[in-house]
């Protein structure tokens, strides 16, 4: 046997060696790993629930809505209320125990007892009694198991029924100190109230003794019809929220806006009397233009241009004026004008008022005049 022989040999044993040693050692397992709730799971309480009693068969549904075109309820059926019966409306609450009384099985919780008794619903099922009640705890266990160490708790504030000797079928709790799950019969129908929906919720259904719970619960009409998880109940159109429970912000708005309107707007001052129609726009233009001047320092801008203009004109009509400043130079314009000297010196002085500017001005305008 040459060496090429040797190594080829040698390369397919460890190969086969590899092969299998992983053969011999590999063991196939199934691992789960748990993620985040996604999809209809992430809001809907009931989720697990529904999926679980679809696959046993028992048609079941999920909704937001008590509206009587997707819920139709027969007699039969199953309704599982979830926490917020004070939502319910007169309408369907009148419409939920008419049903009831014809053979249907309501399941809801009470919540505050004290404020749930004062709800649409309850009043016009008239089982819940206002008297309150301590909260407690009670274990619920699979009845096979001994010693259960899964057990779920169904803890929540108790609830009283009235009258006080009212016939329950079923019970956690008594009547002395309030119950924590009662049933009882209601016309043809059934009535099931626990003081929380949290054991039939999301994971808690993974516990053997949830799942029980969730069983009996659900056995007055079980197989007979329709089960409807109400898990949430749309609240009213957001307008109608909005004029209801938002009008203070609003009304907020309202004044911001209003006060931002007189913030970017032009300013007005009180009403002027229309230009006569003769009146020129250009004259207009000027004399406001002047009434500016003037305001901004008294006037003595204009003053100034009214006396340099003079000078100009004088120093071209009068070369010789062109060296004489003081009384020299007002003595040489009264003779030119024909006017007072003190009268000219007293205008080419800064005016210190309204009346003097008039007169200096009046004064300039004469010696402009002169030829």
């Amino acid at each position: 046997m040459n060496r090429k022989t040797l190594l080829v040999s040698l390369l397919v044993l460890g190969a086969l060696l590899l092969v299998g040693g992983f053969f011999a050692t590999f063991e196939r397992k199934d691992i789960t790993e748990p993620v985040a709730a996604h999809g209809e799971a992430r809001y809907n309480r009931f989720f697990a629930l529904e999926r679980t009693l679809n696959r046993l068969n028992l048609p079941t549904r999920s909704l937001t809505t008590l509206d009587p075109q997707q819920m139709p309820l027969k007699p039969g059926d199953t309704l599982l209320l979830g926490d917020e019966a004070d939502r319910v409306d007169v309408d369907d609450a009148a419409r939920i125990a008419a049903w009831v009384h014809g053979g249907g099985h309501l399941l809801l919780s009470p919540g505050a007892t004290a404020a749930a008794a004062r709800t649409p619903l309850f009043e016009t099922l008239g089982l819940l009694d206002p008297r309150p009640a301590d909260y407690a705890c009670s274990a619920l266990r699979v009845a096979a198991v001994a010693d259960d160490k899964d057990g779920v708790s169904l803890c929540g504030q108790r609830f009283r029924l009235k009258p006080a000797g009212a016939a329950v079928d079923v019970a956690i709790g008594d009547a002395r100190d309030g119950y924590l799950f009662a049933r009882t019969r209601l016309g043809k129908g059934t009535v099931s109230v626990l003081t929380s929906f949290n054991t039939l919720s999301r994971n808690q259904l993974k516990q053997a003794a949830a799942q029980q719970f969730a069983w009996r619960l659900l056995a007055p009409n079980r197989g007979h019809g329709m089960i409807y998880l109400v898990y949430a109940l749309d609240g009213p159109a957001f307008l109608t929220w909005l004029s209801i429970k938002g009008w203070p912000a609003l009304l907020a708005l309202a004044v911001l806006l209003a006060a931002w309107m007189a913030m970017r707007s032009a300013r007005l001052g009180p009403l002027m009397p229309a230009p006569a129609l003769h009146r020129r726009a250009l004259l207009e233009h000027v004399q406001a233009a002047g009434e500016f001047l003037y305001r901004r320092d008294g006037g003595r801008s204009l003053h100034n241009l009214a006396c340099q203009t003079v000078l100009a004109r004088l120093r071209r009509r009068d070369p010789a004026c062109a060296m004489l400043n003081g009384d020299a130079l007002y003595a040489r314009l009264a003779e030119r004008s024909e006017l007072d000297a003190a009268q000219i010196a007293q205008a080419f002085q800064s005016p210190a008022n309204a009346p003097a500017f008039r007169a200096s001005i009046i004064t300039l305008a004469r010696l402009r005049s002169r030829p």
